[in-house]
């Protein structure tokens, strides 16, 4: 997310408190059934529902929100119409510009009583599989600031002891308080969560901290760590960090950390005392992005990471310069990652997220371009280039994959849409919006 748009965040926020809204008032309640500053997203652990954020950005309502659509009917809507008939069913139409898109009324997808409401401005949803089906949420908000853990039971969300539908989050599942000894520092951004570990990463976009969160499957979530300093300010004093990945390795999981100033990435490892006290971050080793920049090789804010399913490769989305550096994370003699840069690619600018995908021939990563309102394809074989592009919308914020579906969903954050894209490359429309939900926001 720019940092103008955290201007305008922020100057909302202020004109909310001088005009004294009440966060309490039902007419400012916000809608069930449609999509409201669309931002983060995330698909259950079977494929079965999506996750949307609405971040409410313009404070229109008292709070943001997460809704819940079904995929299954995804899938048959966007069956029916790309079959021989082009079924449209009501409350939809054919794009006029891309006629190989289909614009539906979101309502119609959502799973009614699922959704339930969070706090504003919400950058990123990270899911842990709890078994049976059942998935916890973890939701950096970043207008809190807070972290929100949200329990989905195979049919609804909840985050409150009554599980009432839409209900808003109590204090239990907010977290902001640090052992009891200080606040949970300013601007989470990104966030990871380790299943088997138990445990999430939470980034923070400009006080440079990384809050660890233990996250048991049958227990609360908590805050466990804060560790600060992972890396050094810029000429102004900025310092920041941003996207999150991790990995297992035999020894255990390791965690990457990106920062929006620094050109390094830092690695940490998570450590549970026997005696029950409170897991804790441990700082490990980190590396340069010095093979792609200036002539000194300079790159940095990092907004995106992701690892290759087998977890031997490492992709990292730059703004500085635009590109995805890929990087060898296999073991080396040693038995320690290698970390060394295999390729680069040139990529939009401001890029906002990315995610690796497998259509049935082998991983793509899939960038989505929030100014250019973009989709990059690249493939990563061979000397690594973007080999499509996807028109997704105004403002392409998060994006994700439902690998059993052969599908990706992208938030447009600047339409009130999630756009739909088919992947499957034995598909006549690979690469291509084949559904949005929602009617597009007029700019």
């Amino acid at each position: 997310m720019s940092k103008s748009f955290v201007r305008i965040q922020g100057a909302l926020a202020s004109v909310l408190v001088a005009t004294g809204c009440t966060a309490s008032s039902v007419a400012v309640l916000p809608p069930v059934d449609q999509l409201y500053s669309p931002t983060a997203l995330a698909v259950s652990p079977d494929d079965a529902v999506l996750f949307v954020a609405n971040a409410n950005a313009e404070l229109r309502y008292n709070s943001g929100s997460i809704s819940v659509f079904d995929l299954a009917r995804v899938d048959q809507t966007v069956a029916a119409w790309l079959g021989s008939d082009h079924v449209i069913p009501a409350g939809c139409r054919q794009d006029s510009d891309y006629p190989e898109t289909l614009v539906c009324d979101e309502a119609a997808f959502m799973i009614p009583g699922a959704g339930v409401r969070i706090g504003n401005f919400a950058t990123d949803i990270a899911v842990q599989d709890r078994g049976g089906g059942l998935a916890r949420l973890i939701v950096p908000t970043r207008g809190d600031p807070s972290v929100e853990w949200v329990d989905w039971d195979a049919s609804a969300l909840s985050c409150t002891p009554e599980r009432a539908p839409f209900d808003i989050c109590d204090e239990v599942h907010r977290l902001v308080d640090v052992h009891g000894v200080g606040e949970l520092p300013a601007e989470p951004f990104d966030a990871y969560v380790d299943s088997a570990g138990q445990f999430a990463i939470i980034t923070h976009f400009t006080s440079g901290s990384v809050t660890l969160i233990d996250s048991p499957p049958l227990g609360n979530a908590t805050i466990a760590d804060v560790t600060t300093g992972l890396f050094a300010a810029d000429a102004n004093g900025a310092i920041g960090t941003s996207g999150v990945a991790g990995r297992s390795t035999s020894d255990g999981d390791i965690v990457y950390v990106a920062s929006e100033y620094e050109d390094r990435i830092q690695t940490l490892t998570v450590g549970r005392p026997i005696n029950q006290a409170p897991a804790y971050l441990l700082i490990s080793n980190y590396f340069f992005l010095d093979g792609v920049g200036t002539n000194a090789g300079y790159s940095s804010d990092s907004r995106g990471l992701a690892f290759s399913k087998d977890g031997n490769r490492l992709f990292d989305l730059n703004r500085n310069p635009p590109a995805v550096q890929i990087i060898d994370t296999s073991p080396s003699a040693t038995g320690s990652p290698r970390n060394t840069l295999t390729a680069a690619v040139d990529v939009c600018r401001n890029g906002s997220r990315l995610v690796l995908a497998d259509g049935g021939d082998g991983e793509r990563a899939y960038v989505t371009c929030y100014q250019d309102g973009q989709i990059d394809v690249i493939d990563p074989r061979g000397q690594s280039s973007v080999e499509d592009v996807i028109v997704a919308g105004r403002g392409p914020y998060s994006i994700a994959s439902a690998p059993t579906r052969k599908k990706l969903y992208v938030t447009n954050f600047l339409e009130d849409t999630v756009a739909v894209i088919d992947n499957d490359v034995t598909s006549t429309t690979l690469n291509r919006v084949v559904l949005r939900l929602g009617e597009p926001k007029p700019p």
